[in-house]
């Protein structure tokens, strides 16, 4: 990957991480100002159900962020775009749509795969 590359996907994860940190600070300012219950019960459970999607939203930035974080660290330590199975280059195409990728996108269908018939073996429905 050229140096050229390697400042790109560093600036765009760079502004992913701000993103996401904005969010969640504002999601936190958002969570702590609702601090009274309302009489009716028809807007408090409107009100629970808000905070319930806020906090999911909250949970789904984390692991965004520490995604983005292990991607930077993969980016310093000089394997970045290095498929964690084989080992191979992850295609630029798929880096440039899935920044914080860690699989080429053959090992991903295979990982897919598996996981897909994972639950079927499971079950028992495939009993030799």
């Amino acid at each position: 990957m050229t140096p050229q590359m390697l400042q790109t996907f560093t600036a765009t994860l760079t502004g992913m991480m701000e993103q996401t940190l904005a969010k969640m600070r504002d999601s936190a300012g958002d969570l702590a100002g609702e601090e009274f219950l309302p009489p009716d019960i028809a807007d408090r459970a409107t009100m629970e159900s808000g905070r319930n999607f806020a906090l999911l939203m909250r949970d789904r930035d984390r692991l965004a962020l520490s995604g983005i974080r292990e991607a930077l660290s993969r980016l310093e330590a000089g394997e970045y775009g290095l498929c964690e199975e084989c080992g191979e280059d992850i295609a630029e195409a798929r880096l440039r749509a899935q920044p914080m990728a860690t699989l080429c996108v053959h090992c991903k269908s295979l990982r897919e795969d598996e996981e897909r018939l994972r639950p079927a073996a499971a079950s028992g429905f495939f009993q030799a």
